[in-house]
């Protein structure tokens, strides 16, 4: 695990960094070009590691799993509308993750996906009182109504 943090890190590092010089890019000031090899060489390969763990039908992950549409179009615009679409109201969500189907991904997306995602990116973790604006499920998820 130790190996796998140190792994990440120089790879961020490198891909996050202008040149060699310097201090690295944060995810949020790199350019498009960047931002496309930092998703490619980092996380692609550390999203699908986790998703096949949770469910090996993953195994052919792509940039089109997370980002649908865009990926082919090119924008890899987020949240995307191919993704589950997430109840818009804190009740409506708990009643969502009532379905077995659904509480076992809440699972997994809460104690992976979002935690790796943000820490991937640099960015902290959504927590209503510390982190408000911080990485959250609708980054990646479209909530109902918003389509």
């Amino acid at each position: 695990m130790v190996l796998k943090h140190i792994s990440i890190a120089a790879c961020l590092l490198l891909a996050a960094c202008d040149g060699g010089q310097g201090e690295p890019t944060a995810y949020e000031d790199m350019n498009f070009t960047q931002r496309h090899a930092f998703m490619s060489e980092v996380v692609l390969p550390q999203m699908k590691e986790l998703f096949v763990e949770f469910d090996a039908t993953y195994e052919n992950m792509s940039c089109a799993t997370c980002h649908g549409d865009g990926a082919s179009d090119g924008s890899f615009a987020m949240p995307s509308p191919q993704l589950p679409v997430i109840p818009a109201s804190e009740e409506a969500f708990f009643e969502y993750l009532e379905d077995p189907e659904h509480a076992r991904w809440g699972v997994f997306m809460g104690e992976k996906v979002w935690p790796e995602m943000a820490d991937l990116l640099g960015v902290p973790a959504y927590d209503p009182k510390t982190a408000p604006d911080g990485f959250s499920c609708t980054n990646c998820h479209m909530v109902e109504g918003q389509l």
